[in-house]
């Protein structure tokens, strides 16, 4: 744990110390909202379920270009043979690479979401805190799938383009329980109505967690 720990504190200074990823994420995603925004006409208001559409349409795109840094940086400096022969074991690199991507997905969530309720937001009953239990369960799932597919394509000479095209079936299940569960949540019902959306939720994660901590080892070492 103390090494997912070191190896996390070191990309996380270098992204504080650049701020790239970030800063990318949280434009591309504000420019998918105000782009969708005009696109909708003055005046008019979405249901809850489309405006949740409208909110995982702009997170998943911008998360996709945080997903290719993390990896991408590590090639580029050369770094990725020496994480390997470190006494950090390779799982121990997976663990640390997608909290790094959670801790990116997050940050530019906190911006995200409120530019799309000021956006969007008229007419919802549910405000920013009821998305935090679909937003946390997606995040975590969508980073450990990421992760393992950037590791993949981060060996390959087109990954910006091989990536998204790995990973979008991949989370397909995942975007449609989560634009189903906070919908629910932007109509305002209570959470216990929605934990039977919210539970398979948590068993992607789960599964995506564990697929790409037994299978990073083989991925790492053949890219």
């Amino acid at each position: 744990m103390s090494r997912v720990w070191f190896l996390y504190r070191k990309d996380l200074r270098i992204e504080l110390r650049k701020k790239e990823s970030v800063a990318s994420m949280t434009f591309f995603g504000a420019l998918v909202l105000v782009i969708l925004n005009v696109a909708q006409g003055p005046g008019r208001r979405l249901t809850p379920e489309t405006a949740a559409g409208v909110l995982w349409v702009a997170v998943i795109f911008s998360a996709v270009l945080g997903l290719g840094r993390v990896f991408a940086r590590e090639r580029e400096n050369g770094c990725i043979s020496a994480l390997l022969v470190s006494p950090a074991s390779p799982g121990a690199v997976f663990a640390a690479k997608a909290l790094m991507n959670l801790t990116l997905m997050l940050l530019s969530q906190a911006v995200l979401v409120p530019v799309f309720f000021v956006l969007f937001g008229t007419g919802l009953a549910g405000g920013p805190l009821a998305l935090v239990p679909s937003l946390l369960l997606v995040d975590a799932g969508f980073s450990a799938a990421g992760t393992l597919l950037s590791a993949v394509s981060a060996g390959t000479r087109r990954n910006e383009v091989l990536l998204p095209i790995l990973l979008f079936p991949l989370i397909l299940p995942l975007v449609a329980l989560a634009v189903k569960a906070s919908g629910g949540a932007l109509a305002g019902r209570p959470l216990t109505e929605l934990l039977p959306l919210l539970e398979p939720l948590a068993a992607f994660g789960l599964i995506y967690a564990a697929a790409g901590y037994l299978l990073f080892p083989f991925v790492v070492r053949e890219g």
